[in-house]
């Protein structure tokens, strides 16, 4: 580690691979989509320009793999007088170094191209700007565990020279076990993955090429003479594409959430998870701005709600402000689990709810702006068909009155609670000391009921995080403003 040394020549294909995800996928879609209009037969006289595509994206692909190869000789990294050093860059080389007391966080990724050869890659997250962090994609698992050995000891020896040698013969770290996913949890987080709606699309694009393979005019045919329109055909490609986008989603649920585990050693989490991949995110505890417990409407009817921290650096992913401390658990057993991690707050707690009188706006507000649109799809729409918008509007409302009845606060000594809706009903705990801003502001529509709105920022990321209660008694959210407010 004293000595300059590269990445593992995977950096290479990881890196390629990773270009292609971003900025050819996008071209791939519109080539699968136009796939049968490209000649592929040698005799088409067209088909000299199909040989001149194919050259001009292998000629190009070839130069991609050399721009690649030039940078991952250019990145370098080494360990010197306690820092560890990068030095990157093609064109503008770029040096940076990180004290290993600075060091706030050590996270680990194994991914299907890393365990063959026993490597990981290693995220280091430092105190500073959102480019101060460093990623190493491909060193051995020898060198990750040294360099987290090494953050560790440099936190213990600045721990000993602020508190003295007594602090480091009385600290004993040890490693324990928080919560671990069952696997009747994991099914249930499977199976009631939200992520099947990306997967829906991806499925019917490829499924609307498919036409060579699955005879749908036959199909079609053989069923016209059992109805006059075409609605049941239609009903029955939507399920079968929806139940395969289901299975999709259930099966990359399970992969990225096996083996879930939370563990605490001293003032940090380590929080794992992944069968083919394998993830490990390490928290410090001092970066935790709040926590939020989400309850989507269908996991709510049966008691399981998911828990997140709000960390202030990007811990979990790029960008990333927050982070799945558990993705599914039962809710009474995650406030448990909560109040051991966090015993300074209070996850017991009575709301004050939204007045009677303001039902209406939250109705009024969740459904108000749909109103043109469904007017304009049902006027245009021809045959009906376009009536089957309305539908929308009483959802919208139902989904207002929800939103009535979820909200609420508590307030105490040193702590707020916010229990809020969109969909999913999100009750949110953050200390005084970690609110960024608060403002309470008041419409001139809801200024002649009295009625106001409260804002409440943290920092997420490299960003803010805002929670907002609307249609409250002005009086009561002032008692908020006021406890926020520092004393004269």
């Amino acid at each position: 580690m004293y000595e300059k040394q590269h990445l593992h020549p995977i950096t290479i294909l990881l890196k390629l691979l990773k270009i292609v995800k971003e900025t050819v996928a996008g071209f791939a879609i519109i080539f699968i989509l136009n796939i049968k209009n490209i000649p592929w037969n040698p005799a088409d006289p067209n088909f000299k320009w199909t040989l001149l595509g194919l050259f001009v994206v292998f000629f190009l692909l070839c130069i991609l793999f050399v721009f690649v190869w030039l940078s991952w000789r250019k990145h370098v990294y080494w360990v010197e007088n306690d820092e560890l050093h990068v030095e990157k860059g093609l064109f503008v080389k770029k040096h940076q170094y990180a004290p290993f007391e600075r060091i706030q966080s050590v996270n680990f990724k194994e991914g299907i191209f890393h365990r063959p050869f026993g490597l990981v890659k290693v995220s280091i997250e430092t105190a500073g700007s959102e480019d101060s962090g460093i990623d190493l994609t491909a060193i051995s698992r020898e060198q990750a565990d040294w360099i987290d050995t090494a953050t560790k000891r440099a936190k213990r020896q600045e721990k000993v020279a602020k508190e003295g040698v007594i602090a480091e013969k009385k600290e004993i770290v040890t490693r324990e076990t928080v919560y671990k996913m069952t696997t009747k949890n994991l099914f249930i987080l499977a199976t009631t993955s939200s992520g099947i709606g990306v997967i829906f699309s991806a499925v019917a694009a490829i499924m609307s090429q498919l036409s060579d393979i699955i005879p749908y005019e036959l199909i079609f045919n053989e069923l016209k003479d059992f109805m006059k329109i075409g609605i049941l055909i239609v009903s029955l490609i939507v399920f079968v594409i929806l139940f395969i986008s289901w299975l999709i989603s259930v099966v990359i649920t399970y992969l990225n959430h096996a083996n879930f585990m939370v563990e605490r050693e001293g003032d940090r989490l380590f929080i794992s998870k992944g069968l083919l991949e394998k993830k490990r995110v390490a928290v410090p505890l001092s970066r935790i701005q709040g926590i939020k417990i989400v309850e989507t409407p269908f996991r709510q009817l049966f008691g399981f709600a998911a828990i997140q921290l709000e960390s202030a650096g990007n811990t979990e992913g790029e960008g990333e402000s927050k982070i799945s401390l558990v993705p599914l658990i039962k809710k009474r057993e995650g406030l448990a689990v909560l109040a051991e991690l966090f015993p300074g707050y209070q996850f017991e707690y009575t709301l004050t709810k939204a007045p009677k009188r303001a039902w209406w706006r939250f109705v009024l507000f969740a459904s108000a702006w749909a109103i043109l649109p469904v007017a304009a799809v049902s006027y245009f729409v021809p045959h009906g068909y376009g009536l089957y918008s309305l539908i929308l509007l009483p959802l919208l409302m139902f989904l207002g009155y929800l939103k009535y009845r979820s909200s609420g606060f508590a307030l105490y000594d040193k702590q707020l609670t916010l229990v809020t809706r969109s969909i999913s009903k999100e009750t949110f705990f953050v200390m005084k000391h970690r609110i960024q801003a608060l403002g309470v502001g008041q419409s001139v529509f809801a200024e002649r009921g009295n009625l106001a709105r409260i804002n409440v920022s943290i920092v997420a990321g490299t960003a803010e995080s805002e929670t907002t209660l609307r249609f409250f008694e002005k009086d009561k959210l002032m008692t908020i403003f006021n406890w926020y407010r520092p004393m004269n």
